[in-house]
């Protein structure tokens, strides 16, 4: 058996509904995994939640990441450059009333492996990028708890905020069952998202094995 760490966040925040996309395979049908281009663009936070915010509306204009990151479009044009260069993000020039506008959509790179396909290097993996997730989110849990602070606590706050955080052992068919709940949760958040209602809200679900300090260092990781 294996020691698994689980761990649910709930914070206010969500993004928009996924749309479905086409998966590009090489040639002997596999599909792509990224490569140092692909981790380099998301290394900065700013640029991975651009990404996820594109991967979530599927389409979305530079006065919709405006509004959805709090930043100006003048300082959003430089990271989003380095994901269309990454083929992370499309872009596509919408012509109407008006001057034409630049519509961004997830890139190829999005429905790739994201497992790097060059010899192992730090900040180059899924395990990176999970740290990153987590890493982004304390930050959004201390920024909703710092608006908190200025009102006065009610009761629905109870309600707003969930975190579970537990260390327990899981064979095969265990996660197994841990992985199809996730799968199911997920899908549930996926129709709420799409309905639009209530306020925006972050659900993050991770879980890893659990290494000890001395199983790192006697470099024991199963």
């Amino acid at each position: 058996m294996a020691i698994s760490h689980a761990l649910f966040v709930l914070i206010p925040r969500t993004i928009n509904p996924i749309t479905p996309m086409s998966t590009p395979t090489s040639p002997d049908g596999a599909r792509p995994s990224w490569t140092a281009a692909q981790w380099d663009a998301i290394s900065s936070a700013h640029r991975l939640q651009l990404l996820q915010f594109i991967e979530g509306a599927g389409r979305a204009t530079i006065k919709d990441l405006s509004g959805w990151t709090g930043r100006t479009g003048t300082s959003l044009y430089p990271h989003l450059e380095i994901l269309e260069a990454a083929q992370l993000v499309a872009v596509e020039i919408e012509v109407g009333k008006g001057r034409p506008r630049r519509v961004y959509m997830p890139g190829p790179a999005v429905a790739w492996e994201r497992q790097s396909s060059e010899p192992a290097n730090e900040g180059h993996s899924s395990i990176s990028l999970g740290a990153q997730l987590l890493s982004d989110l304390a930050l959004r849990l201390r920024r909703w708890g710092k608006a908190r602070m200025k009102k006065a606590v009610e009761a629905r706050d109870l309600r707003n905020a969930a975190l579970v955080s537990e260390t327990t052992w899981l064979d095969d068919q265990q996660l197994q069952e841990v992985n199809a709940k996730v799968n199911e949760l997920m899908s549930f958040v996926r129709e709420a998202r799409a309905q639009r209602r209530g306020k925006r809200h972050n659900v993050a679900v991770y879980h890893f094995p659990d290494v000890t300090l001395r199983e790192a260092r006697d470099g024991v990781t199963e």
